[in-house]
């Protein structure tokens, strides 16, 4: 890190994903004296045990320069160690995903305002050896530190990662460093031997320790007068030995009680409509991505008039230059990008299929709970590219805000004035190409570095979406960072664009 300061793309990936890989951060020697010191303590369930000497190199990553460069840059002065080095994941068994922006906790919290970072706590990973593809141990949730909406207990629980849980892959040296609000979790070791990553938190000096924490308390008995308080007294009464779990103290405006649970009571004015149609899953990975996937909204029957439609009329494609930009990735093979303008208009009756698809009550219940009623279907034309044809420069950032790429999530609705909608008529592979986006990247406030643009330097943010004949796709148009792979399919691409505007959008 030059001068101590973090890059735009660092800082982009790091407010976009959650969290930031440093590659090679320990060298050989540092690498092997760390790997000793393991070796003498021997088998290890929780922290570290320090035995004098030998642990010197465990001891040293506590306060690595590389380390307290980047806590600076992210977490401003004042940090602290709250948690020593652990080994991830040698105990058996999965651990729940915890962290998320919902329920909101100001002390652990991520936010970005006024073009300053509040970070309150991080952990921090370092590879001692390399931690491969699917090996397991530590796995994340990108973009879950801007979420704020609660996660879905399939997901916290592990029945279903909707597609959201990935785990990182590392080199041994790497350093991880992610927010303590990204949703994070343990998985078991695949293999015979886990990986050796160790685990370490630190928070903000203004901010209590962790459950778990080695920073002392304040110490002190507590004064004589407070032992003639009742125990609910007691239990508000500032105590400088209190630990977690923390009481939990009910009133219903007549009395007070101390509860069974432990788990925080923090009510809300607001509660779940049953009758809102809205699937918690989708409007969860709406807001977290900044696109949603609908499943077999065509059937065989809708999606070979479509196609018949397009065969029908050749005389309507028209065959242009590249939008890859200056992008080389994004090239292609030279092969012109072909379309269709307004099949909405072909001639009886292959202007029906496209038709049909302005007001389907799949995408309609949709757009009402993304942008609220008064919408307008503004655009409609195909995407019919050959193998070979150029892909689309990444565009549309989030930053800097205009009145198009306004997005937020507030009272349980997400506001959203500028959507688009790809219906696909044919199916869309991982090595076919076509749309790609920066899932999380509508919540930025860094300007989307060019690597990202031109797919020259992706950051592993860049992430294709798969989708078969039949599916609908939709984005922020002007606020997710979107564009598209050079289309290498046998078949032509078959995708039919529509754009949807808000009634809050002036448009001539």
């Amino acid at each position: 890190m030059d001068a101590q300061t973090m890059t735009n793309e660092q800082n982009y990936r790091f407010d976009v994903a959650g969290y930031l890989i440093i590659p090679g951060v320990l060298a050989t020697a540092e690498l092997n004296a760390c790997n000793q010191a393991l070796d003498h303590l021997g088998p290890i369930d929780g922290p570290l045990r320090w035995t004098g000497p030998t642990s010197t190199p465990l001891l040293a990553l506590r306060e690595h320069p590389v380390l307290i460069a980047y806590l600076r840059e992210i977490c401003g002065e004042g940090f602290r160690l709250d948690e020593s080095p652990r080994l991830v994941g040698r105990s058996p068994g999965d651990t729940p995903l915890t962290g998320g922006g919902e329920w909101v906790d100001w002390s652990r919290a991520y936010r970005q305002y006024n073009g300053d970072r509040f970070c309150q706590g991080v952990r921090v990973f370092w590879a001692l050896a390399d931690v491969g593809e699917g090996v397991g141990g530590l796995v994340v949730v990108p973009a879950s530190h801007n979420s704020t909406v609660e996660a879905p207990q399939a997901l916290v629980g592990g029945a279903d990662d909707m597609g959201l849980v990935e785990q990182p892959v590392l080199k041994a040296g790497d350093l991880l460093i992610c927010a303590e609000a990204l949703m994070r979790g343990i998985q078991p070791w695949i293999g015979n031997e886990a990986p050796r990553l160790l685990e370490c938190g630190y928070v903000s000096a203004d901010v209590r320790p962790g459950a778990e924490s080695e920073i002392g308390g304040e110490g002190g008995e507590m004064p004589a007068w407070t032992a003639e308080l009742t125990e609910l007294q007691r239990a508000v009464l500032h105590n400088p030995d209190r630990c977690q779990p923390f009481p939990v103290v009910r009133s219903d405006g007549e009395r007070v009680w101390l509860a069974e649970e432990t788990e925080v009571f923090h009510p809300s004015i607001y509660i779940r409509d049953p009758d809102s149609a809205i699937d918690e899953k989708e409007f969860y990975h709406w807001d977290l991505n900044g696109h949603l996937v609908l499943r077999g909204v065509m059937d065989d029957a809708w999606l070979k008039a479509a196609n018949e439609a397009i065969d029908s009329n050749p005389d309507r494609i028209h065959t242009g230059g590249s939008a890859a930009g200056d992008s080389t990735p994004l090239a292609g093979m030279g092969v012109g990008r072909s379309s269709m303008a307004d099949p909405w208009t072909l001639p009886a009756p292959h202007g029906e299929p496209f038709r049909r698809m302005i007001a389907d009550p799949a995408l309609i219940q949709r757009l009402n709970w993304i942008m609220g009623s008064g919408f307008e279907c503004m655009q409609c034309s195909g995407f019919l590219s050959a193998k070979g044809s150029s892909g689309h420069a990444l565009h549309s950032p989030a930053t800097p805000a205009r009145v198009t790429n306004h997005y937020r999530q507030q009272n349980g609705r997400v506001y959203a004035d500028y959507i688009n909608v790809a219906w696909q008529l044919r199916d869309v592979r991982w090595e076919d190409g076509g749309f790609v986006c920066v899932p999380g990247s509508h919540k930025t406030a860094y300007s989307m570095p060019d690597g990202i643009r031109t797919c020259e330097d992706e950051m592993g943010l860049v992430k294709h979406v798969p989708m078969v004949a039949g599916d609908v796709l939709l984005f922020l148009g002007a606020t997710q960072a979107h564009g598209a792979y050079p289309w290498t399919g046998q078949e032509n691409r078959r995708m039919i664009f529509f754009q949807y505007r808000s009634r809050n959008l002036y448009v001539p």
